[in-house]
């Protein structure tokens, strides 16, 4: 069954977003802009509101759930902003690993977190909204991009996608595995590992809600990223959620939502890469695995801060 959260998407402006994601608080004045829809029926499904799937046990930090039944995430916080740009309001909709289906039956208008590998004769897919790849984190100030290095000194966590790149870009003994990503990072911390190899998106917010000093040098292997997913027959709204995401990449929103997830804006065009073999694919969805050990095992963003940027379900602004 779909579960579904309808929000009412109204945002000052990039303004609010950047001077501080939470500003625009739920128990405040804020009375919210007059939303001017530049899309409607049949491009989208219901006249006004954008219907956007999700996966609701994504894990942090695209999408987490309370108990209140509340989503936060930067999914949903990317959700609202391209909502928000189209002048609509926003309905969730946990699709629960089924995004083809809950398209091709009309119960959503796009989907996120989809990846170029699931285009099909039915799902465009948009440029990424946020890029990722199997990164290598350093203490920070330390930017130098190793060649070669010493045994057990870079962690990742076992049987992962990150710790295949580094067997295959360094060599076996170079791996220092680990039970999930915190206890990584917490190698680098005890100084038993010099470097962390994982998911750009997913390493960095476990870094953060950590507080482990890292920084991204260098991409293990070609980069990849989460895209969203629409109909494939419905140009018109392949051309507004492209513009709409070009838009929000452009006018401060998407680096706010990183800073707020991810403790900085995400750059992966600035770090280095090193050579991995084409023999396994390294890309966004690949290293599922510490996804969703680190989403069960890491703190997330306060509950009274997740998603404030967006609107709280239940919540009118």
């Amino acid at each position: 069954m779909k579960h579904r959260v309808s929000l009412v998407v109204a945002f000052a402006c990039a303004f609010c977003f950047v001077l501080g994601l939470a500003g625009c608080s739920q128990a405040g004045s804020y009375e919210g802009k007059t939303l001017t829809p530049t899309i409607s029926s049949p491009t989208i499904g219901q006249n006004g509101t954008l219907r956007v799937g999700i996966d609701a046990d994504g894990g942090a930090p695209f999408v987490t759930s309370s108990s209140s039944a509340s989503y936060a995430g930067i999914d949903v916080d990317m959700a609202a902003a391209l909502a928000d740009q189209l002048g609509l309001k926003l309905e969730l909709v946990d699709v629960a690993g089924n995004a083809s289906s809950a398209l091709a039956d009309g119960d959503v208008d796009i989907v996120m977190s989809q990846t170029s590998t699931e285009k099909s004769s039915t799902m465009w897919v948009s440029d990424p909204y946020i890029e990722t790849g199997v990164a290598l984190f350093a203490s920070n100030g330390s930017t130098t991009v190793p060649e070669s290095v010493q045994a057990s000194s870079i962690a990742a966590q076992s049987s992962s996608t990150s710790a295949w790149a580094v067997q295959n870009a360094f060599g076996d003994d170079a791996l220092n595995p680990a039970s999930d990503l915190v206890s990584a990072f917490s190698l680098v911390e005890t100084g038993k590992s010099q470097y962390v190899a994982a998911d750009a998106v997913i390493g960095s917010y476990a870094a953060l809600v950590q507080s482990v000093d890292v920084q991204p040098i260098a991409l293990l292997g070609s980069k990849g990223g989460y895209c969203i997913g629409v109909d494939s027959s419905n140009q018109e709204l392949q051309k507004a959620i492209s513009a709409a995401l070009t838009a929000v990449r452009g006018n401060g929103v998407f680096d706010a939502v990183c800073t707020k997830w991810l403790g900085s804006p995400m750059n992966l065009d600035a770090l280095s890469t090193i050579e991995v073999s084409s023999s396994k694919s390294v890309s966004a969805g690949d290293d599922s695995d510490e996804k969703s050990a680190e989403g069960g095992s890491a703190e997330t963003a306060s509950s009274s801060t997740a998603g404030a940027n967006a609107v709280q379900p239940g919540s009118t602004r």
